[in-house]
Order: structure tokens, then sequence, then C-alpha cells
């Protein structure tokens, strides 16, 4: 795959973990009456640590690509 377009799909999943993070604080959580509580750290939790990871796993493959030309 070409780097611009890793790139993009990078980027793009970036804007997924955002959308399913406010779906999630929108409409579950709030339907849970769980905004404003400590039910939902877990959430957070993970959804951070998957964040760090699709940066890492991003960073890494980006920086092999760019080594490589």
């Amino acid at each position: 795959m070409k780097t611009f377009h890793f790139f993009l799909i990078w980027v793009f999943g970036f804007f997924v973990l955002l959308s399913f993070d406010l779906f999630m604080e929108g409409i579950v959580f709030s339907r849970l009456e769980w905004n404003g509580t400590t039910k939902n750290d877990w959430f957070f939790a993970l959804w951070w640590g998957i964040v760090a990871i699709w940066f890492l796993y991003g960073i890494k493959i980006l920086h092999e690509k760019m080594k490589n030309k």
C-alpha cells in the first residue's frame, strides 16, 4: 500500500474512533444515565488505550514506509 493511502486510512481511523466515542457519550451513556458518573470510566480508559495503540501503530508503519523510500 502506498504511504499516502495508508496515511489517509490512518487519519480516517481517528475519525471513526471519535465518532464511536461521541455515539457512546451522546446516546448510550445518556440512556443508561451514566453521564457525570464513574460508571463509564472503564470505557474511557479502554477508548484512550485503543487511540494510543492506533497512534503508535500508525507512526511505526509510516516511519518504516518513509525509511524504505
